[in-house]
């Protein structure tokens, strides 16, 4: 730097503040540097220079001289006891309660210090607990606080805490602590454990268990914390969580149309419908909530399969209600989640609302009728007919655990079972009658129990080819239930918050998967297409492209040119079936390339080409006006007389011993031991011996016993008296 340079410099770095500034010029100086000194160095490092120190590695100590004679003349030793007390000392620093410690770790020091009363009071209650001291408030009032232990107990116990009021500090501070304590445990700890305390720990198990009995509570309490409450307490600290449980509830509905405009803002062309339900005071209540987002429409309709799986599931928490969801299906199989909705109840209406919104979405399409999709669901009645009014065009598959689980309940027996489940995954027609037959040979009732049920919904005979599907149960749904259990314990906006994020986050997450794929196909259509390769059938061949495969009795004809086998399997999944495997192999040609085009790595990428904007915390949300609060729906009072039994809990059962020791008889049905029905008891049993008539002995038969014949009568045994006494 030269000099012209160097003055412009000092001038902004004192910013013309210092009066002399001193400096050693290039020729005086040995380093190829100047030094400058500065007058007012401390104000122009408080005016935005930053000093850094960095501290030395190694500590050199300053005793260096301690063995000369010379140098430690007049040097005195230190002494710690003839140190003199510095009056001017630093004032001793006293630890601040930190509220957000474990109620376990919690304890008093001395000096600590609270914001407020009832934090000191609950963390004292937290102490006592832990450690089962049995401490009473000896003065309480706003200003002081004095605890002592063993009321009325003689010795009495050393330990005593005392805090006041600081007035400076606005703070509450403990001044003396005695932390001696000589009694052993108690579990009747009075009135320093309240109801609040009780209240504020038994939040979280009374949003996920809102009819908690109070035995219950009280067996969990007495469980969790080792103590003995009364029924009393049970009572205030559940009312206590409730109203709290209840306040925050209210700030969630309020929050529903804030949160509703944010996601329309976030995710341009997205649809969030808000169903309310007015009320004769002129308030309104939540009813149904829907969302689905443009992002996954779009991907939807750009080329996955027209499959969708649609189910309800109970909320688990304080919300109560159902979530309605519809999901597909992608390339590699996996769930896709398209759209979900929280209705008050499952009936026809609410389904037949999702299904219009559903489709007034997807409508671009040309699926507005439902001609085209394929709709799988459990079977709910509600659904059944909210399909055929407002879909009448649909596919509608039932899922066929259910319908079999129902099945099984009324006709019980292992000779039931497999035949139901081969007359479900029978592929063609011949062999769904063949195994119908098999069952009516079995029971008639149940052969028309299951024609009743409309077997083209069921089974794989009937199923539509060419959509490369052919599930018979609604595994989507019943995985999208269970990955989102946790979410459905919590709060209307903090479900329909987690459920955002993991929708989110597992576009992008199923897209960096795909991308790191080194296949052609979905890794678990190549696995399926592998595990078929061990099998081998004997192709002939018949024509171009054209052959026909045997294995035993069994025979297929197979179209390599029309990609179709006599089994249909091919025609019904899109990936070539043991019989089309067999026969490509024979010709030395790649199985993958006769796959459908729903299975390709690009196919699954193009999938998750579309993402879920991220939104902003909830203090962030747009605030909007001029619109009712929604409150919280109203309590739904089922019909009927309402069950008042108490249901007795496990832990309940095992703190009165009253536990079952042998196999529960509950569904199980009471036979005649005569002709071995169901439909009655011996008592009454049709098939019942008539007893034979008794004829009565002569003698005692006319009271002229001597024209009678004779009359055995039976001596009674007669004792032998022992001569011996």
């Amino acid at each position: 730097m030269n000099f012209g340079d160097f003055i412009p410099f000092l001038e902004k770095l004192t910013n013309r503040r210092c009066r002399d500034v001193y400096y050693y010029p290039h020729e005086v100086r040995s380093e190829d540097e100047i030094l400058v000194t500065i007058d007012d160095v401390d104000s122009i490092l408080e005016d935005g220079l930053k000093a850094q120190h960095v501290e030395d590695d190694e500590v050199i100590s300053l005793k260096r001289n301690f063995n000369d004679p010379l140098l430690n003349k007049l040097c005195p030793i230190q002494n710690d006891d003839l140190v003199e007390e510095d009056h001017n000392a630093i004032r001793p620093i006293y630890p601040r309660h930190d509220h957000t410690q474990e109620w376990n770790q919690m304890k008093p020091r001395l000096g600590m210090k609270y914001s407020t009363i009832a934090k000191l009071k609950y963390s004292l209650s937290c102490y006592v607990v832990a450690n089962g001291y049995d401490l009473w408030y000896k003065k309480n009032d706003k200003t002081r606080l004095l605890v002592t232990c063993c009321k009325g107990k003689n010795p009495t116990c050393p330990f005593c805490l005392y805090a006041s009021w600081m007035k400076e500090e606005h703070t509450f501070q403990i001044k003396s602590l005695i932390t001696e304590h000589n009694y052993s445990r108690a579990f009747k700890l009075g009135s320093i454990v309240t109801y609040k305390w009780i209240g504020k720990e038994f939040v979280n198990d009374v949003l996920e268990i809102p009819k908690l009995s109070l035995r219950k509570m009280k067996a969990l309490v007495s469980t969790r914390y080792n103590i003995n409450v009364s029924v009393g307490q049970c009572w205030n600290a559940k009312k206590l969580a409730l109203s709290k449980v209840e306040r925050c509830l209210k700030e969630q509905y309020a929050k529903l149309w804030d949160y509703a405009t944010k996601i329309r803002r976030a995710n341009l062309g997205s649809h969030v419908e808000v169903f309310l339900e007015p009320q004769p005071d002129n308030t309104v209540v939540f009813d149904r909530f829907y969302v689905i987002f443009k992002g996954v429409v779009d991907v939807w309709l750009d080329g996955c399969r027209k499959v969708i799986g649609v189910d309800g599931c109970f909320l688990k928490g304080v919300c109560r209600g159902e979530l309605l969801s519809a999901v597909g299906r992608d390339a590699n199989n996996n769930i896709y989640p398209l759209a979900w909705a929280v209705v008050n109840v499952e009936n026809k209406m609410t389904w037949k609302w999702f299904l219009e919104n559903l489709m007034e979405d997807i409508g671009g399409g040309g699926w507005r009728n439902g001609h085209g999709i394929t709709i799988l669901s459990d079977g709910h009645k509600g659904l059944f007919e909210a399909l055929k009014e407002r879909l009448p065009n649909v596919e509608h598959r039932l899922c066929a655990r259910h319908i079999l689980a129902d099945f099984h309940k009324k006709f019980k027996g292992e000779q039931y079972f497999k035949p139901s489940w081969r007359a479900v995954n029978a592929i063609t027609i011949p062999k769904f009658e063949a195994t119908m037959n098999e069952i009516k040979s079995l029971e008639s009732r149940a052969y028309d129990y299951l024609i009743e049920r409309d077997s083209r919904c069921w089974s794989k005979a009937f199923f539509r080819e060419g959509i490369d599907f052919d599930a018979v149960e609604n595994g989507v749904s019943e995985s999208f239930n269970s990955i989102v259990l946790d979410a459905r314990r919590k709060p209307l906006i903090t479900m329909l918050e987690d459920i955002r994020c993991w929708a989110m986050q597992r576009l992008w997450m199923q897209k960096q998967n795909g991308l790191s794929w080194d296949l052609d196909i979905c890794p678990s259509i190549r696995r399926e297409i592998e595990d078929l390769k061990e099998l081998f059938w004997v192709p002939y061949v018949s024509g171009y492209k054209e052959f026909e495969v045997f294995k035993g009795n069994e025979r297929y004809a197979i179209d390599l040119n029309q990609r179709a086998c006599g089994c249909r399997s091919w025609q019904l999944t899109g990936i070539p079936c043991v019989h089309a495997i067999s026969t490509i192999l024979s010709l030395n040609l790649d199985v993958e390339a006769f796959v459908s085009n729903s299975y390709p790595k690009v196919s699954f990428l193009n999938r998750y080409e579309y993402k879920i904007h991220p939104l902003n915390d909830s203090c962030e949300w747009p605030h909007v006006e001029g619109l009712h609060s929604i409150l919280p729906p109203l309590k739904r009072r089922l019909p009927g007389r309402p069950y008042v039994k108490g249901k007795r809990d496990q832990a309940e059962r095992e703190l009165s011993r009253h536990t079952r020791h042998t196999v529960s008889r509950v569904d199980i049905p009471l036979r005649c031991t005569i002709c071995h029905q169901t439909s009655h008891t011996k008592a009454t049993c049709l098939s019942k011996p008539t007893p034979a008539p008794t004829t009565a002995c002569p003698c005692h038969s006319t009271p002229d016993s001597s024209t009678s014949g004779p009359c055995h009568v039976k001596k009674a045994p007669v004792k032998k008296v022992s001569d011996k006494f």
